[in-house]
């Protein structure tokens, strides 16, 4: 019976043209909000007189939003000129403020000049002739001791220390007699305690970071030796006394280097030979074994060009030199996140961990520092002992030891803040949709408002800024959601774009921006609010504001810029 109803049944197509305009039952089908049954009185009442308060509110919002905009652009920003002018004897290429706020080392075009934070002054000079120093970082050690890493602009890394009166060189890292066999340095960096140096060169298409061990200790007593001879000359006063240059200290032992690790064609037959290799399966994420052959990636080559032809150049099929990849790298204390038995070979009180990553690679490496014995023979290329890869190229990082604190920015906008300690990550926020993050800044916790949460975890505030030029404060504590607040909004006008940002010192709710047209405004990080702006007397200007020279002093009372 059922095949004769099918057989005479006629289902019409689906059509709108006739449907009834005028029947209400069908008009829920046309309005989304007609997909609910109406409330019943008096719920309806309560229902629109909710929404009359939420609108209401929201205008009241909106005016006063209107009314501070508008007491803000009347609101006349103070401009703070400059108190003085210290003459130095050469050109100024980079600052660098001593940690105990005692001194500030200006690198010139002939050495290092070492002004007196009293009365702003130039100390003293080391100064050799063809060396002109184009990049300077201090770490103090004790109360007399500074060390300096420096970089000429020849590419030579100077290790040098200031000591009372005395201003010399205890190594340069990549001498060399034949200059055409010299390796290049882009950075060195101390850690925090000048415990560890890390060097990057460049030699022979080839671009890898070594990290040294320094003798702190050894040179404080050699130093001390030294002066005792000194004294000892000018009592019995000898013709010849001792010069500076030639105290001979313990050389810094060379105890890491780290090379960039490329994914290239496989060398595994099968993916059990690949699976070998793993050792015993703890650190994955770097993508060296696999099992993709050169064929493979040929193919692969061949068939995204053919698809992409149209939109891609013609310079991008033509073999052109890539720029190497740099390292970025910090010096941290891992705290939890040690591997089991690797804690009994590191030295309480200095850093145990360089987390080092590469400009565009997605992964992050942490190679644990030991404390070799005196008869095991140290790996000086060893495997990482941790991976983290990331969904995005990192772009920038910000590592804070005190805190083992770890923050990471990636090329999607993603702000990833890690608590080392706890080995844990207190949030992953994304930050910015349409734009890199661009550099990472952490707030001391003095400045967190709260600085602990409900659960007892402390805040972490983070200043972040884009490549959009827009500026944000992220705010982050384990278990909960991170906040984020807008700081200064996007501007992409030539002029408006940030070249520098730093913290200022002992009031970190205060940041210093520096733009591209010279303008220098020191903001609050709490309300996003212009305090003031910096200007220079006429008629000096900023100094290249596309990479300005600037420091502060220890206390932030003082703060110096090249003109």
């Amino acid at each position: 019976m059922s095949n004769n109803i099918m057989k005479h049944l006629v289902i019409p197509s689906p059509s709108e043209h006739n449907w009834n305009d005028n029947d209400e039952n069908d008009y829920y089908l046309k309005d989304p909000e007609r997909l609910f049954d109406e409330l019943p009185q008096p719920f309806r009442m309560i229902d629109k007189l909710i929404g009359r308060i939420i609108e209401n509110s929201c205008e009241i919002i909106e005016k006063r939003e209107a009314q501070r905009e508008v007491e803000r652009s009347k609101k006349k920003i103070p401009l703070c000129e400059s108190s003085e002018e210290i003459q130095v004897p050469g050109n100024v290429n980079c600052l660098a403020g001593s940690v105990d706020g005692s001194y500030i080392f200006a690198g010139l075009s002939e050495g290092v000049a070492v002004l007196n934070m009293e009365n702003h002054t130039v100390k003293t000079v080391w100064q050799t002739e063809d060396v002109e120093i184009v990049a300077v970082q201090v770490k103090s050690v004790g109360s007399q001791l500074h060390l300096l890493a420096a970089v000429d602009d020849m590419g030579l890394a100077h290790l040098l220390f200031y000591y009372g009166d005395i201003f010399s060189s205890i190594k340069i890292f990549n001498a060399s007699e034949n200059i055409s066999e010299r390796n290049t340095c882009s950075k060195f960096e101390l850690s925090d305690g000048g415990d560890y140096a890390g060097v990057t060169l460049e030699g022979k298409g080839e671009i890898w970071l070594e990290v040294y061990r320094l003798m702190k200790d050894n040179w404080i007593q050699e130093i001390d030796q030294f002066l005792k001879l000194v004294e000892l000359n000018e009592q019995t006063e000898q013709t010849n006394p001792p010069n500076p240059q030639d105290i001979k200290l313990t050389p810094p032992v060379l105890v890491l280097k780290v090379r960039p690790r490329q994914i290239t064609d496989c060398l595994w037959k099968n993916a059990f030979d690949a699976l070998l290799k793993l050792d015993d399966g703890n650190i994955i994420g770097t993508g060296q074994n696999h099992v993709i052959s050169t064929q493979q990636w040929n193919a692969e080559q061949k068939v995204f060009e053919e698809m992409y032809e149209t939109y891609l150049s013609k310079d991008t099929t033509e073999e052109s030199e890539e720029k190497q990849s740099q390292p970025t790298f910090h010096f941290l204390n891992l705290g939890r996140l040690l591997p089991v038995g690797l804690e009994q070979k590191t030295q309480a009180g200095l850093p145990n961990d360089l987390c080092v990553w590469w400009s565009g690679s997605h992964v992050l490496f942490h190679y644990i520092l030991k404390i070799p014995g005196l008869k095991e023979k140290i790996d000086l290329e060893p495997k990482a002992n941790i991976v983290w890869p990331n969904a995005s190229p990192i772009t920038c990082s910000a590592g804070e030891m005190c805190a083992s604190l770890l923050v990471i920015g990636l090329a999607d906008g993603t702000v990833t803040v890690w608590d080392l300690y706890m080995g844990i990550p207190i949030s992953v926020l994304p930050v910015s949709a349409d734009s890199a993050i661009r550099t990472l800044h952490i707030l001391e916790p003095s400045s967190c408002a709260a600085s602990a949460s409900l659960d007892g975890y402390p805040k972490s505030q983070i200043v972040a800024t884009c490549k959009s030029g827009a500026v944000y404060l992220i705010t982050a504590t384990a278990h909960c959601k991170g906040t984020i607040t807008t700081l200064r909004g996007r501007n992409e006008e030539p002029g408006s774009i940030i070249s520098a940002v730093a913290l200022v010192p002992q009031l970190s709710s205060q940041f210093l921006l520096i733009l591209k047209n010279g303008t220098m405004a020191l903001m609050d990080s709490i309300h996003g609010d212009t305090l003031c702006h910096y200007t220079l007397p006429f008629p000096h200007a900023v100094a290249s504001p596309w990479k300005p020279v600037f420091a502060f002093d220890k206390d932030g009372s003082f703060f110096f810029i090249k003109g």
